[in-house]
């Protein structure tokens, strides 16, 4: 049966079943309101609690692609989607599907691109919540799946600043890899510890988190480069290490050269981070420049930041026209997103920009920035 929305499910269920929307309710739990409303496509409680709510009703979610050429997870996740609905088989949680916990690992990846991490924090908690028993079974796949799916709420937590949270679920994520034996995955949880620990830890935890990353064996290039910008980034915030990161750096994008066009995007935003970190804010800002030219489109998050990346750079730089362009920019872009990182830039760029009031056209920026923002 395929249906597009949890109202259409229950729509061809109380069909089936000759239910009521008063009767669907009463086996359900919950209230005849709330029902109609999710006829109606006025509320929409997400994969987890559908799926839940289905199988109350002894029937079950499975996604399939919508064309038969295969297609990438998250284009898929994004506008190629369908849901069947086929009778539960058994009591089964869905959380025990390799499958659906990284298909929950895509779309929470997804909607993080799009919107912020903010909006998604309790689902994002829900979910490890639920995975926990993975780490203790023998399914090395599900183990790999729950690996990643605690990788982006860990990064979900990240974006919200909520570090101390971040870094035990991204434990976590490393140690579900580990189990796994998924040393791409593991990795890539190292990365995600660095990334958390860059900045206010003088102690070089993040950048000891990616160097146990490159440490470990047969890693692709990709991996190997976004490791690499990451330790960059590590130690661009430490003192006297501007030749450990160019080396980091000239490592990483002879990598990149050989990736894809989102993957490289990423080396470079990362790389301009680093330099202008380092005080190579011009070289920083034309690696910033080009990443945004490829993400454009794709991510507004990715775009928001990286934008505001730029922005603070130019702020150090002291180029008053690079600085009016950004927050043109980012007066557009930052109220599309529900992010904290987002929300500290632009706090940071309104405060940096107090310097250069008297002249007229950062005045109309900062005014028009603080207007969608505040």
């Amino acid at each position: 049966m395929g249906v597009r929305s949890l109202g259409e499910a229950f729509g061809e269920i109380m069909r089936r079943h000759g239910l009521s929307g008063a009767a669907l309710a009463r086996r359900l739990g919950v209230a005849q309101p709330w029902v109609s409303m999710v006829l109606a496509g006025k509320r929409d409680p997400g994969m987890a609690r559908s799926a839940d709510l289905l199988r109350t009703l002894g029937w079950d979610l499975e996604l399939v692609p919508s064309q038969e050429d295969p297609v990438k997870r998250r284009q898929f996740l994004a506008s190629a989607a369908s849901i069947a609905l086929v009778p539960s088989s058994n009591g089964t949680s869905p959380y025990r599907d390799a499958e659906f916990v990284r298909l929950l690992a895509d779309r929470l990846a997804h909607t993080e691109e799009q919107i912020g991490g903010a909006p998604l924090v309790g689902e994002a908690l829900r979910h490890v919540q639920h995975i926990a028993p993975a780490f203790t079974g023998t399914d090395t796949r599900l183990q790999a799946a729950a690996s990643e799916l605690a990788r982006q709420a860990a990064l979900i937590l990240h974006d919200t600043r909520d570090l101390n949270r971040a870094e035990r679920i991204a434990v976590l994520a490393r140690r579900l890899a580990a189990r796994a034996n998924d040393t791409h995955a593991e990795a890539h949880a190292y990365g995600v510890l660095s990334l958390i620990r860059t900045y206010g830890d003088p102690h070089g935890r993040a950048a000891e988190y990616v160097r146990r990353g490159l440490a470990l064996p047969d890693l692709d290039d990709t991996t190997r480069a976004t490791l690499l910008v990451r330790l960059a980034r590590s130690l661009a915030v430490l003192p006297r290490q501007e030749r450990a990161v160019r080396r980091a750096l000239d490592q990483a994008q002879e990598l990149a050269e050989r990736l894809n066009s989102i993957d490289g995007a990423e080396v470079l935003a990362n790389s301009g981070i680093a330099l202008s970190d380092c005080g190579l804010h011009l070289q920083g800002a034309s690696d910033l420049r080009a990443a945004i030219t490829t993400v454009e489109g794709q991510s507004p998050l990715l775009v928001g930041l990286y934008r505001a990346r730029l922005t603070k750079s130019a702020i150090r730089a002291g180029d008053v026209g690079a600085i009016v362009a950004g927050m043109h920019t980012l007066a557009l872009v930052a109220p599309l997103l529900t992010s904290k990182r987002m929300d500290i830039h632009v706090k940071h760029i309104l405060a940096d920009t107090r310097r250069w009031v008297s002249v007229r056209e950062v005045t109309d920026a900062r005014e028009q920035l603080l207007e969608v923002t505040q």
